[in-house]
């Protein structure tokens, strides 16, 4: 199975460590898979990665592996699971605080002030808080419950002073390092000097070639999505953080504007949370569901990701599956809003996919490094196309992309692999033959009206 035009990305866990399972999800269309690194540790996380690496030489085409790092997140500590009920009130404390409910980040209670409101575990509780001290606060429950262990807090509509790594953050990198990921995600990007620092250590951990995604979860990172996408290698719009700073109803617009801001900064973006709650539990999804998937596809992401749906929803297959036709649906015979060409780069590869829509083609192309075909992706071609890459693992970081189908082709140069990729290509009309050098700062590009391979 072709990958289509929007990819759909799937996140493993209890429920899709199998590699059957896995095998399973990429044959009904997954274009890659999510290792959340927040759960589990290295021997979970190595049974994940060997399966997508098997299911991507069953599928026989190169899958995404994405490595999505904690991030700094206020949670509460360790203590015994408390009944509450709305309008009680909780007591909070620092670590070795005395009585209360533990939270893990001191710091919290110098930020907090009366009124702001406290969502524990997305959304499980809702507290406010009414007096605040040193190394203390009272709250009132506003919704829930139960208060439960290592859930996570959210100040809604404030960015906390966290830092931009962890220790476990930093342990985690050296992991992802020594592993064939070609994603890393980081939560609760910031700013571009955080996407930088995560680079930085990539580098000098020996994994350059790591694309790094920045998730947008927090409301001064939507005030910075731009800033923040053009210094990363995409976005993802994550909608369950988001959905503990913001209205409900506000969420809409606020995934509307950063795709924009990914598609301005001629960057993927990637929209991930809740598209197919209903398929945690049943084997169909409910028709809301179908319709927030519709709408987000139409937008014109480049990918969809699942999150609970597969890592311990009861049918993980049946969701990739869903998703992959009600994404196919979505963008059948409809090219979403691409961004103004700036600068000859990107007014050439809004060239070369427009003349491949003109003339019908197929279009081909050959790319060293997988930037070319970032930027052919931008201008959203109607048709999927094929890119040959000279290496796995710059194929995997390839495969999110919209519309992008990436072949693993070694070759000397650009000629030769625009070549030997043009040969493993049935085309059954015209070809449009593309490939872009950066180190020769040249562009070649061929028309062929018979097939490519013939």
């Amino acid at each position: 199975m072709t990958a289509g035009l929007v990819k759909v990305l799937a996140t493993l866990g209890p429920s899709s460590m199998e590699a059957r399972v896995v095998e399973r999800m990429a044959a009904a269309g997954a274009s890659g898979f999510r290792v959340n690194l927040s759960h589990g540790g290295p021997s979970q996380w190595d049974a994940m990665v060997r399966a997508a690496v098997a299911a991507e030489e069953a599928v026989e085409r190169p899958l995404a592996l994405m490595a999505d790092l904690e991030g700094p997140r206020v949670r509460l500590g360790v203590f015994e699971p408390v009944r509450v009920e709305p309008g009680s009130l909780v007591r909070l404390v620092a670590p070795g605080g005395g009585d209360g409910v533990p939270v893990d980040w001191p710091g919290l209670f110098g930020v907090l002030e009366p009124g702001d409101r406290l969502v524990v575990g997305d959304g499980k509780a809702v507290l406010e808080v009414e007096r605040v001290g040193e190394g203390w606060a009272e709250a009132r429950v506003v919704e829930g419950e139960r208060l439960e262990p290592r859930k996570g807090v959210v100040v809604a509509g404030k960015d906390l002073p966290l830092p931009p790594l962890t220790e476990k953050d930093l342990r985690d990198l050296e992991y992802v390092a020594g592993r064939p990921f070609s994603h890393v995600m980081l939560s609760y990007a910031r700013s571009p000097e955080h996407v930088e620092e995560v680079r930085a250590r990539l580098r000098r951990l020996g994994a350059a070639e790591a694309r790094v995604i920045a998730k947008i979860e927090t409301p001064g990172a939507v005030e910075r999505a731009e800033e923040i996408a053009r210094a990363s290698d995409g976005l993802v719009v994550a909608r369950g953080d988001l959905g503990a700073h913001y209205p409900l109803e506000e969420i809409p617009r606020v995934q509307a504007r950063i795709v924009e801001a990914a598609r301005r900064a001629y960057k993927p973006v990637i929209v991930a949370t809740e598209l197919l709650p209903s398929m945690v539990e049943e084997p169909v999804p409910a028709r809301s569901d179908v319709m927030d998937a519709y709408v987000s596809a139409r937008m014109g992401v480049d990918a969809l990701l699942l999150t609970s749906e597969t890592a311990v929803g009861r049918h993980p297959v049946e969701a990739v599956a869903w998703l992959r036709r009600i994404a196919e649906a979505a963008v059948r015979g409809y090219r979403p809003p691409t961004p103004e060409p700036r600068g000859v780069e990107y007014q050439l590869a809004a060239g070369i996919v427009e003349l491949a829509e003109k003339l019908g083609a197929t279009l081909v192309v050959y790319s060293m490094t997988g930037t070319f075909p970032a930027r052919l992706s931008a201008f959203r071609p109607t048709r999927p196309y094929r890119v040959g890459l000279p290496s796995r693992g710059r194929a995997r970081a390839v495969a999110l992309l919209w519309g992008a189908e990436p072949l693993v082709v070694p070759a000397r140069d650009y000629e030769e692999g625009l070549r030997e990729t043009a040969d493993r290509v049935e085309a059954g009309g015209p070809v449009v033959l593309a490939a872009w050098s950066r180190v020769q700062g040249r562009y070649k590009i061929e028309v062929v009206l018979a097939s490519a391979g013939g």
